[in-house]
Formats: structure tokens, C-alpha cells, sequence
């Protein structure tokens, strides 16, 4: 049944991002062609690492699609915070603020250990170069207990996740 919900999520992460890298590449197919058109960055890939408060360590990656570009985007994580490793889709508002970017995210996946697991959060993102960026982020995790690992009666398990990391746009 894992492995079932695993191969959905994977469907549905390549049926929403297909027609966004098909639109990016026939705008820039245009501009090749002799159209000028300024290129918009949509894309955005983040990295951070800290603490997941009721345990160690935690791992936070993230690709994003601008779908609104600057603003409001979608997303695509994989996490480690603890004992699960969430994949998740996420959608997030973002500030454009010229140098520093608060945004808000909240997202819902599956974990390859448990599924059903949701999560929200935001941030600041501080543009150090025109492309890259130092990111600060707290998120918060829900998912389903497991039987294994969590206590008996249990029934969401929470995590907070604080860190920092790098933000690169292209």
C-alpha cells in the first residue's frame, strides 16, 4: 500500500509540473526564434538543515515552479525530520520584497515509513546575489502515528522543524 501511494504522488507531481516545463520551454524556443522576451525565473531550489525540536536533526529539501512568478508558487519537498522521510506537494506565497523575501508554505504527501502527513511553516529568504539566497525556515509536521515507533493511543505526530540553508533561483 506504501509503494502504491509512493507511485501516485510521483504521477501527480509529473502531471502538475509537465505543463509548466512545457510552457517554459516554448517561451524560450520564442526568444530564440527572434522574439525579445525578458526571461522570468520560475524555478527555485532550496536546501536547509537544523533541528527537529523533539528530536535531532532534520533536512529540508525543496524545488519550486513560480506559477505567479515571485510570488505564488508550487512545490515539490523531500524531508527528513526524525523517523519519517516525508515527500510532499506544497504551495507557497511569497513577499518580493527586493532583498528579503517572507513567504508562508504548507503542503500534505506521504513518507516512505507512514503516510498521510501535512505540514506548514514559513520564513525569510535574504538575496545575496541576484540568484542565490540564505533561507531561515520553521515548519510544522503532522502525520499518522506508527504503531512501531510512536506511543499506543497516539493519534497525530508532531514535529517542528527550524533552519537555515541556501536558496538558488534559475
Amino acid at each position: 500500500m506504501r509503494r502504491h501511494n509512493l507511485i501516485l504522488s510521483m504521477i501527480l507531481v509529473l502531471a502538475l509540473l509537465a505543463p509548466a516545463l512545457v510552457m517554459d520551454l516554448s517561451a524560450a524556443g520564442q526568444a530564440e526564434a527572434g522574439n525579445p522576451a525578458k526571461k522570468v525565473s520560475r524555478w527555485e531550489s532550496n536546501l536547509s538543515a537544523g533541528a527537529v525540536l523533539q528530536e535531532q536533526i532534520g533536512i529540508v529539501k525543496s524545488f519550486w515552479w513560480y506559477a505567479l512568478p515571485k510570488i505564488f508558487a508550487l512545490g515539490l519537498s523531500f524531508d527528513f525530520v526524525g523517523a519519517t522521510l516525508p515527500i510532499s506537494l506544497n504551495v507557497s506565497l511569497n513577499l518580493p520584497l527586493p532583498v528579503v523575501v517572507p513567504f508562508v508554505c504548507a503542503g500534505a504527501g506521504t513518507s516512505v515509513s507512514r503516510g498521510g502527513i501535512t505540514n506548514y511553516g514559513g520564513g525569510l529568504k535574504f538575496r545575496i546575489w541576484p540568484k542565490i539566497g540564505i533561507l531561515v525556515e520553521y515548519r510544522k509536521y503532522s502525520r499518522k502515528p506508527d504503531p512501531l515507533v510512536d506511543p499506543p493511543g497516539a493519534t497525530r505526530v508532531k514535529r517542528d522543524y527550524i533552519g537555515a540553508g541556501i536558496a538558488y533561483i534559475y
